[in-house]
């Protein structure tokens, strides 16, 4: 069974649909959960952080990673196959387009990233067509990322909103782990 790691940043109102992703996976990958500090101290409208975290342990039996020196060492001491980030928040995006390493998710990233392990992107967040899109694009021309197909969730009244098509993630790891980007990567609102 290949390891996957599992990682959860702050697009707050895609909770519901990480839960089903996180449960389907579990069915098929050994994985390790790692959030981000804003999903592991923040309640917001949409969920309490503790019954959040309790909901996570449950479908994987396993204790939540919180902190950098949890990530650090699935690089050199412990090997996943795969990292997958779902949801990715704007601010994660923005961070790992630009090379910054400060929380348990974007630690993880770098250590798995120098060990030529796939990293996939579940992209949530309401400025994906406005300023966060130049940092997809620099995702798009980065050595070991891939995106999960996404598409505009609401382009009546969010219209540079974009998010992850949480159908499409279990095909995205499948191409992602053989180094190559699942296609069409932008989803028309019929496509979904």
């Amino acid at each position: 069974m290949k390891k996957l790691g599992f990682c959860i940043t702050g697009s707050f109102c895609s909770m519901d649909d990480m839960l089903s992703v996180l449960e389907e996976l579990s069915q098929n990958y050994d994985i390790e959960v790692f959030v981000s500090p804003h999903v592991y101290q923040m309640d917001t409208r949409f969920y309490n952080h503790e019954v959040l975290l309790e909901k996570i342990e449950n479908i994987t039996n396993k204790k939540v990673h919180t902190t950098i020196q949890e990530a650090e060492v699935y690089g050199p001491k412990y090997r996943l196959d795969a990292v997958l980030v779902y949801p990715c928040d704007g601010n994660t995006l923005a961070k790992v387009a630009l090379g910054i390493n400060d929380n348990t998710v974007t630690m993880l990233i770098k250590s798995s990233l120098r060990n030529n392990v796939p990293i996939v992107l579940g992209i949530y967040s309401n400025d994906v067509l406005g300023n966060s899109g130049k940092n997809v694009m620099t995702i798009l021309n980065m050595k070991g990322y891939y995106l999960v197909p996404m598409y505009q969730d609401d382009y009546k009244t969010k219209p540079k909103s974009m998010i992850a098509c949480y159908k499409k993630v279990s095909s995205t790891l499948e191409e992602a782990l053989q180094h190559k980007q699942i296609q069409p990567l932008f989803l028309g609102y019929k496509e979904v």
